[in-house]
C-alpha cells in the first residue's frame, strides 16, 4: 500500500484560484439590483423588476454586468475568458 500525499482544503483553493486567474476564467450568475449596487458603485439608478447577470472572476470581483445570461457570456467570449460553472 502507498501513502497518497493529502493537501489542506485551503491549499487546494488557493491552488485551483491560481490556475483559474491564468486561464482567464470567470463565472455568470444572477444578481440582485442590490447587489448590483454593492459591485457597480457607479451605476445608475436600475429598477427593481430589472433582470441582471454579473461577470465575475474567481475571487468573486465583478467584470461586467447585462441583462441576460447570454450577454454576460458574450462579454467573457469578447474578451477571451472562458466561462465555467460553479455549484
Amino acid at each position: 500500500m502507498f501513502e497518497e500525499e493529502m493537501f489542506d482544503s485551503e491549499e487546494m483553493e488557493d491552488g485551483l484560484e491560481s490556475i483559474m486567474l491564468e486561464r482567464r476564467m470567470a463565472y455568470v450568475r444572477q444578481v440582485s439590483v442590490d447587489e448590483v449596487m454593492d459591485m457597480f458603485p457607479e451605476a445608475p439608478e436600475i429598477p427593481q423588476n430589472q433582470e441582471l447577470w454579473a461577470l465575475l472572476d474567481v475571487q468573486g470581483q465583478p467584470i461586467a454586468l447585462a441583462g441576460s445570461e447570454s450577454a454576460a457570456k458574450l462579454s467573457a467570449m469578447r474578451h477571451d475568458i472562458e466561462t465555467v460553472s460553479v455549484h
